[in-house]
């Protein structure tokens, strides 16, 4: 048991490490730009957290959009169907009225004028 505490005692003291000043300095550098880099990662977190809210707003408004807009869509639809002329509205019935109320009026005409001349 001796032995191994001499061993345990020599194998911690030799393997202290210590630093020069120099090496020092490095490392002090190195702490200093890692919480630079920390201080800026946080900062672009929070960057990016207040982006996010306002994209999710934005979704939001896009939404409700949306809702607005199938609303105006139905309401469109109703308007077409009130505004839509009927069957007897057709500009081809009015067309066919037209005629045969001229070829009417032009035998008519003819037949009065064929009765006058025979009297």
């Amino acid at each position: 048991m001796k032995k191994f505490l001499i061993l345990l005692f020599l194998s911690v003291g030799l393997s202290q490490n210590t630093f020069t000043d120099e090496e020092m300095i490095n490392l002090e550098n190195d702490f200093i730009y890692l919480e630079n880099m920390v201080d800026s990662l946080a900062f672009e977190d929070s960057l990016k957290t207040i982006l996010v809210t306002a994209l999710e707003e934005e979704l939001d408004l896009t939404k409700e959009e949306l809702v607005l807009t199938n609303e105006q869509l139905a309401f469109t639809e109703k308007k077409v169907k009130l505004v839509k002329p009927s069957w007897w509205e057709n500009k081809w019935l009015y067309f066919g009225y037209g005629s045969a109320l001229g070829v009417s009026v032009t035998v008519l005409i003819n037949q009065i004028s064929d009765a006058i001349n025979i009297f």
